[in-house]
């Protein structure tokens, strides 16, 4: 038996000016993508017999719009990859699903379209995916099995993977080809309105796990979809896969309807608010300390560019925060020709340049200095200088050298990837961080938390975002209409 893996990963949001590049994506090839994946613990037996066959899994953290030149370099390799190990039983697929090449949309349809037409009709696709991915129709017609993640935070990045490697190889080992019941469910949610922590997020993503282990069915998955892209297949999705029709139908079917009925209730259950208003929390007595607060309009693990200065310029604005003696560090600002800079004067130097605002100044320019470096930051990977905290005499700012969420190594939502800033923030009264909701680490180190509704590329009031090809209705930019939940089995693969 022979099964190739190829991957391709990322979330762009259509909403900041940055783009990504080639070299933001993570390379995996050969051997060194093969050992990502324990198969030998996860088949067991069933893995005796199976050729594997890595190709590339080109794996990139949320950002802006892909580069073209890029897009087509990670595709052309990934082809020419499965093309030179044909033929091929099985293919598993890693990917996300959200991503947006400029100028084109449609990105993981226009991939698996070239790869199902090289294999072919009769090789079997498994396909795991971010929640935040879009799963169109036309995306699942393309593959045989298809799966998500059930947690957000992501804290089962590798038990989806594993999940999907073995619904493949059970497949392949029967010969059976599964029966497809997929649902467009008419929601367009940001992460931080659809977190499993809560509810009604805990209970309603975890029918498909429930629904996964009825008889006939094979894996049920509740896609969110991706908010902060314009295209008309964004949305959220259901999709049950199986043996027995009339069970993958009504599974589908009664997954959507709770999906849909739970619409109002998906809210940022997190205290929430402007940033001046979470300002005023820091300055209330009853606050519990350390608070994190969330800039979640620049919220990088969303795709937004990660130096938007506007809660930044706004507290050094605040003459009663600065008064009342509150230490507050802002981290993850990624500016990293200001890093190199704070490189070269060492500890205790001092910048006379402004920080941040190297991309996106839209809402706020960059800050200027003068800056005294107080710690240069090493790589937790080896990687040498990553990052470097900067002081004003009113607040500090931890600069970094890229866009990386702010968590340790062993935070739980990290899987194998490489978020390698980090550094001791006891002692702070007040840490700001990129990203939108709390992540298991920060939420560990925090002893209350507070989400500011801020402006940027991954903005939370979607009445400020300039939707054009969004497929209309759709909840929440649209109320009172009927959606179509009926389960459509999707038509068997032909070549």
């Amino acid at each position: 038996m022979r099964i190739a893996i190829a991957g391709f990963g990322h979330e762009s949001t259509m909403f900041t000016t940055y783009e990504t590049p080639y070299e933001y994506f993570h390379l995996h090839r050969g051997a060194e993508l093969l050992a990502e994946y324990d198969l030998e613990a996860i088949l067991g037996d069933w893995n005796e017999g199976i050729e594997w066959l890595p190709t590339l899994r080109a794996q990139g953290a949320a950002g802006g719009p892909v580069e073209p030149e890029a897009y087509d370099r990670i595709e052309a390799e990934i082809l020419e990859g499965l093309a030179a190990a044909m033929p091929l039983d099985g293919v598993y697929l890693d990917m996300h699903g959200a991503a947006h090449v400029v100028g084109r949309d449609h990105a993981e349809e226009r991939m698996l379209r070239k790869i199902r037409d090289l294999v072919g009709p009769d090789c079997i696709l498994s396909m795991s995916m971010d929640p935040h991915g879009n799963l169109s129709e036309e995306l699942a017609a393309m593959v045989d099995l298809a799966t998500c993640h059930r947690y957000s935070p992501h804290t089962d990045n590798q038990v989806s993977r594993e999940r999907s490697i073995r619904n493949l190889v059970a497949v392949l080992r029967d010969g059976r080809r599964p029966v497809r019941a997929w649902v467009r469910v008419p929601l367009l949610l940001p992460g931080e309105r659809t977190s499993t922590q809560v509810e009604p997020g805990a209970t309603v993503y975890a029918l498909a796990e429930e629904a996964s282990h009825r008889p006939g069915i094979i894996d049920a998955g509740m896609w969110v979809g991706f908010a902060w892209a314009d295209e008309d297949r964004n949305g959220a999705a259901v999709m049950v896969t199986g043996d027995d029709e009339a069970a993958v139908t009504a599974t589908a079917a009664e997954l959507a309807q709770a999906y849909w009925d739970a619409r109002e209730r998906f809210e940022i259950v997190t205290e929430n608010g402007s940033w001046d208003e979470a300002l005023d929390k820091a300055l209330a007595a009853d606050t519990p300390r350390p608070l994190w607060i969330a800039d979640a309009g620049d919220n990088i693990t969303a795709g937004a560019s990660g130096d938007l200065t506007f809660a930044l310029t706004r507290t050094l604005e605040r003459e009663d925060f600065l008064a009342s003696g509150l230490s507050i560090v802002f981290e993850g600002i990624c500016d990293p020709d200001s890093v190199a800079a704070a490189v070269e004067v060492g500890v205790g130097g001092v910048l006379d340049r402004a920080i941040g605002a190297t991309v996106d100044h839209r809402f706020s320019p960059a800050v200027a200095g003068p800056w005294t470096v107080l710690e240069l930051v090493e790589g937790l990977m080896g990687e040498g200088v990553v990052g470097a905290v900067v002081d004003n005499g009113q607040v500090h700012v931890s600069l970094h050298v890229s866009r990386v969420k702010f968590t340790s190594l062993d935070d739980p939502s990290a899987w194998r990837r490489p978020y390698r800033v980090w550094h001791d923030v006891t002692g702070y009264d007040v840490v700001v961080v990129k990203n939108g909701y709390m992540f298991p680490g920060q939420k560990a180190l925090a002893a209350s938390t507070f989400m500011a509704l801020t402006p940027g590329g991954t903005e939370l009031d979607f009445s400020r975002l300039d939707f054009q090809k969004v497929w209309r209705p759709i909840f929440p930019l649209d109320h009172d209409f009927v959606p179509d939940l009926a389960p459509r089995i999707l038509p068997g693969i032909t070549a």
